[in-house]
């Protein structure tokens, strides 16, 4: 399994990774032996594809997925909102983290986009038919869209990975995956290790943190059993790092890469 490291690509970005100067990033992240890079951007519109395909290529590095959750947390636009305008918007976004996708051969994460919903079963529908429009512009670029769920203090739609391999199955586009952040199963999965395997099939990237969003082995969580559980369902994609950047974002990236050199 590949490894990826959370990283913003504007300077102004705080992500739970490493923010700052991009390029040193690259060069940090490459440094500790990670494969790849997990991008957050804030305006999809205002970056160069071209010049982050060339800064990542130089580091040897891939780019296995892109976060869209700024979109809804600076923004406040989400697929679920009752007001149609706010949709669209949130719509027009993804389609533009799309494009981005498509340059650098990457996923595109539907995380915090999904918002909070006053009616849930509004809020549902609402959510898929985005996801259905994005998913579209995804077939004609090839560019695939994982579904990641939430706990249910962030988000009260998709909690679970069966919820998330429900509302995959409805949408029946094969470049809709699903994905699996440890810290939101924690919370809301009974088994983390059950859920993993019975995702088998749908499970296309994994975030990896531990149970206080500090790097993996700062908690409780038992990596070592996660990871028998991506083995058992040959899982082959990327696993990334989305954690706070503590006790600074360099000692939290090189705990992180111990303890999964530890565990493989």
């Amino acid at each position: 399994m590949r490894t990826s490291m959370v990283v913003a690509v504007e300077p102004d970005v705080k992500p739970l990774g490493l923010s700052g100067d991009f390029r040193t990033n690259l060069k940090e992240v490459s440094r500790m032996g990670y494969d790849g890079v997990e991008l957050h951007i804030k305006d999809p519109d205002k970056v160069d594809p071209k010049n982050i395909r060339e800064l990542t290529q130089k580091f040897n590095l891939s780019v296995p997925a892109i976060g869209t959750g700024l979109t809804y947390v600076v923004y406040g636009l989400s697929f679920s909102s009752p007001n149609r305008a706010i949709r669209r918007k949130a719509i027009k976004k993804v389609q533009e983290y799309l494009k981005i996708g498509e340059e650098l051969n990457s996923r595109i994460i539907v995380g915090s986009i999904q918002g909070r919903a006053e009616d849930p079963q509004s809020g549902m529908e609402n959510l898929k038919d985005s996801l259905i429009r994005c998913a579209e512009l995804g077939e004609e670029t090839g560019t695939h869209i994982v579904i990641e769920p939430l706990n249910r203090y962030e988000s009260n739609l998709v909690n679970t990975l069966d919820q998330a391999i429900r509302l995959r199955e409805e949408i029946g586009s094969e470049l809709v995956g699903v994905m699996a952040d440890t810290y939101h199963m924690n919370i809301e999965e009974k088994s983390i290790y059950q859920s993993l395997t019975k995702a088998d099939g749908y499970l296309e990237h994994v975030h990896f943190a531990d149970n206080n969003r500090l790097a993996p082995g700062q908690g409780h969580i038992n990596f070592k059993e996660v990871m028998r559980a991506l083995k058992e369902i040959n899982y082959d994609f990327f696993i990334s790092a989305e954690i706070l950047p503590l006790p600074s974002q360099y000692s939290a990236a090189e705990l992180t890469m111990g303890h999964l050199k530890s565990i493989r």
